[in-house]
């Protein structure tokens, strides 16, 4: 076995990689899964769902399809769902697009669910006075409130309500007086529902949300015996003949692959991330055993020369290397489910701001996921240690018998060289290699990128040696008078396989750590500059409630006509958003003035019109706009058709325009809002921007809104930028969580590395000390030893992270996003990531030389 102390500290480190990557997990799971439809919190999870591809479904083709179905047993359950949140203080000086806490108000026929949930004995009685109001069991004097809901009892221990209190929320444009009328029945056969789920009667909903006769989507659920593949396909055909092209009917399990395929890059992108830290450890992991095949070459030789076959002396390296994975792996379950329940919540809210509308507050330890994370961890603890295994069975008893082979450092350092360039060459021909389609609907997935960028790290990593070779000859230079110059030279001009696995371990980090910042950095700038083009009005209103990606609130048209007819404006333009589901997948359509637009330079092009006729009203209503990601990902050009849903039946509209936008990776279709609002039979309004007269203080008429219209948000231009980049920047918090548990990982790995090789030097540190060398010169010696490591380290790993970043900006962000970044370089950042690293090498390196400087010669 490995020393104790050093076994434990590798045994943490494998754990903290296979806790970081399990937490990513967890919470990735998390975020999906609190999309999923939420009737199983009900009775069962359905078994289909039919939605319109644009706009509402209407509640009259309820009979025709419960005529369709007489007979069959399947059960519908009309669903309206909206999103409230609670109000804004109004001494809060600013107004956060996420300083509210969301609620998912679900509107459904209570009396149906009741029924279906009686038929199967599956859930409590609803209206039962154990569940409702003490004493009142009568299902009509419940749902004559208009303002009935039942809410979680773990909402009313959180916010200490009870049957009778008052919850108000803000929908829409206006503050609703919630009254708690009960509490959702839960059954440990069910999902447990979300914390801030509140249930209402359908018709109460419909007409809150100023919706009448509309829903969002109808779930059906099918009797057992007609749940077989067969018969299940007749009834989908009843139920989509019944409604014709008006809606579409998927199964709830196409349902949830298609919500999961919205955030599978961005998932995909954390996961790959999380892998740092696991990577990192793998370098040390196979150090740590090559280190000590070098420090029982004695015991491996003798039992070769015993007889042993070589075969059980790998085998017995192998069987270490897997234990080792088996307790890191235990051990980094438990740990990856601590650090989900804190993941989820940052995941979450950037997929809120990006994606849909996510409540997860905690993430549950799936038991696929616990036992992939302890298959993944044995397996790249037996991968690192395959090698030494194989040294140590194949190397003659002889050879073993010395104590260093300078043939065989030679011939490994020839063929690092050769691994490096060949593993380069591979990640450049994977870069060019196009992305790959997956899913229903398809989505690209940059494997090609995500391949290129693995070999770009691991190939950087067998050339950092010769790097390190070179700052030792700098070194012997530079100390020619200083003993423990000369003597830190002297190791390093002639590293060992351990010195160069340490370095390596370093550039993986730094390579990361450094490629990320350089995207980060050209996002921020594209987006800072996208932002001051888009965002040109004076002050910007929108629904309160709009706190998610999905979050479709509007504005009445009487309270947007009291705000544009005040004397302070001078010009406004109303914004309709509207989802819309196409064949390649959910894109969202914005109707605003795109002569407005023009006016004020709102658009920055990718490809300009030709001609003007698209900013114009009376001849822009078959014309549109397209973002840059629109436009990658259904492969459009200017000129192509595009043929959109929408409740008066297909628009044929043609393509303008592309401009650039960095909102929405689904892509956005822009057309003139007259015409959107037509087509949707709405005069509701999503956005409003204004600009104010010569004179007036914008942040003075935004005061005097905010008082008259608190259920908006009522934002000047300067805080809604500080929002926006806000939001931007918290979407990259967790990467940077990741990155520092992988410099630190890399950090403990050249502690470790310097630790093994002192443990080497041990006959060599007596003679030193024996000819007079004191403690101190020997600690001295290690650090700039370590220092030189630190700093090849980061002078490689910064030099790989420029390719990585490269791969990043135009292959995977292109790949998977759509979008065309233009490359920054944080040059501060990244120079005060390489003195970080330095420095603390060079302290590592001292606390373990003045280690090294007492170990007696004779330490085992």
């Amino acid at each position: 076995m490995l020393q104790p102390g050093r076994s434990l500290l590798l045994l943490l480190i494998l754990a903290t990689g296979i806790s970081v990557f399990l937490s990513i997990r967890l919470a990735n799971r998390a975020a999906v899964a609190s999309f999923n439809d939420l009737t199983g919190v009900l009775s069962q999870q359905s078994d289909a769902v039919l939605t319109a591809p644009a706009g509402p479904l209407p509640d009259t083709i309820l009979p025709q399809i419960a005529t369709a179905l007489r007979g069959t047993g399947v059960e519908q359950i009309p669903i309206l769902e909206c999103i409230a949140t609670e109000p804004v203080p109004q001494q809060s000086k600013e107004v956060s697009l996420h300083l509210a806490s969301s609620f998912t108000l679900l509107g459904l026929d209570l009396v149906a669910v009741q029924n279906l949930a009686a038929r199967n004995g599956s859930a409590a009685n609803w209206f039962q006075p154990s569940t409702s109001a003490s004493g009142s069991g009568d299902l009509w004097s419940l749902l004559a409130h208009p303002t009935a809901v039942f809410c979680t009892e773990e909402l009313a221990r959180e916010k200490g309500l009870r049957v009778g209190s008052r919850l108000p929320l803000v929908l829409n444009d206006r503050t609703v007086d919630f009254e708690i009328r009960g509490f959702i029945p839960q059954s440990p056969s069910h999902p447990t529902p979300p914390t801030r789920l509140l249930i209402l009667d359908l018709p109460a909903l419909q007409h809150i949300a100023s919706k009448p006769n509309t829903l969002d989507r109808i779930e059906f659920l099918l009797p057992s015996q007609l749940r077989n593949p067969e018969q299940q396909g007749r009834i989908f055909s009843l139920i989509q003949s019944s409604v014709g092209e008006t809606a579409k009917l998927r199964s709830s399990d196409s349902q949830r692959s298609a919500t999961a395929l919205l955030t599978r890059g961005f998932r995909h992108n954390l996961t790959i991330l999380s892998l740092l830290a696991l990577l990192v450890g793998l370098y040390l992991i196979f150090q740590a055993l090559d280190a000590a095949v070098v420090r029982r070459r004695s015991e491996i030789a003798i039992l070769r020369a015993l007889g042993v076959p070589p075969v059980a002396i790998r085998a017995t390296w192998i069987c270490e290397s897997a234990l080792l994975g088996l307790a890191g792996g235990i051990l980094g379950v438990a740990g990856g489910w601590a650090l989900a329940q804190g993941a989820v919540r940052i995941v979450s809210r950037t997929v809120n701001a990006l994606y849909y509308a996510s409540n997860a507050s905690a993430a549950a330890l799936h038991p696929g996921e616990a036992g992939f994370a302890i298959l993944l961890a044995v397996g790249c603890s037996v991968a690192a240690g395959w090698l030494p295994a194989r040294d140590a069975a194949s190397t003659p008893p002889a050879q073993m018998l010395t104590r260093g082979n300078l043939h065989a450092e030679q011939h490994s350092r020839f063929a690092a060289t050769r691994f490096g360039a060949g593993f380069a060459l591979v990640a450049i021909l994977l870069a060019l290699a196009p992305p790959i389609s997956l899913g229903t609907p398809p989505q690209t997935m940059a494997l090609g990128g995500y391949g290129a960028a693995l070999f770009c790290v691991v190939g950087g990593g067998f050339l950092a040696g010769g790097l390190l070779e070179w700052l030792g000859r700098i070194l012997a230079l530079v100390g020619q008078n200083r003993p423990s110059l000369q003597l830190a030279s002297s190791h390093i001009r002639f590293p060992t396989s351990r010195h160069r696995w340490a370095v390596a371990g370093l550039l993986c980090a730094v390579a990361m750590t450094s490629g990320m910042a350089i995207l980060v950095a050209s996002f921020e700038g594209c987006v800072s500059r996208w932002i001051q083009n888009t965002l040109q009005a004076d002050l910007y209103l929108t629904p309160a409630a709009n706190q998610s990606a999905t979050a479709y609130n509007r504005i009445a048209p009487e309270t947007m006509r009291k705000i544009t007819s005040r004397a302070e404006v001078a010009e406004s333009d109303a914004a309709l958003i509207v989802p819309v589901e196409l064949a390649h997948g959910p894109v969202r359509v914005i109707g605003a003035s795109l002569g407005f637009s023009q006016r004020h330079n709102q658009f920055t092009w990718l490809r300009r019109p030709a001609q003007s006729d698209v900013f114009h009203p009376d001849t822009n209503a078959d014309l549109c706009l397209v973002s840059e990601a629109f436009a990658n990902k259904h492969n459009a050009r200017i000129g192509d058709p595009l043929s959109l849903p929408t409740p008066e039946g297909i628009q044929s509209l043609r393509i303008a325009g592309v401009y650039t936008d960095y909102g929405d990776e689904r892509g956005v279709v822009f057309v003139e809002r007259a015409h959107l609002a037509r087509w949707f039979r709405t005069e509701q309004t999503s956005t409003l921007s204004l600009l104010v007269r010569p004179g007036v203080d914008p942040e003075n008429l935004r005061a005097v809104l905010r008082a008259e219209f608190p259920e908006l948000s009522v934002m000047s231009n300067r805080h809604l930028r500080g929002e926006v980049m806000r939001i931007f920047r918290q979407t990259f918090a967790i990467t940077n969580a990741l990155e520092g548990i992988g410099i630190a990982v890399a950090m403990a790995g050249l502690a470790i590395t310097l630790a093994s090789i002192l443990l080497e030097r041990r006959e060599e540190l007596t003679t030193l000390r024996a000819l007079g060398m004191r403690a101190n010169s020997i600690a001295l010696s290690t650090a700039w030893e370590g220092a030189a490591m630190a700093l090849c380290g980061a002078l490689s790993g910064i030099g790989c992270g420029l390719c990585l970043g490269g791969i990043l900006i135009f292959v995977i962000n292109k790949q998977t996003f759509g979008w065309t970044l233009r490359p920054a370089m944080p040059v501060p950042l990244l120079g005060a990531l390489a003195l970080a690293i330095v420095a603390c090498g060079l302290l590592a390196a001292w606390v373990v030389g003045r280690w090294g400087a007492r170990l007696p010669a004779d330490r085992s």
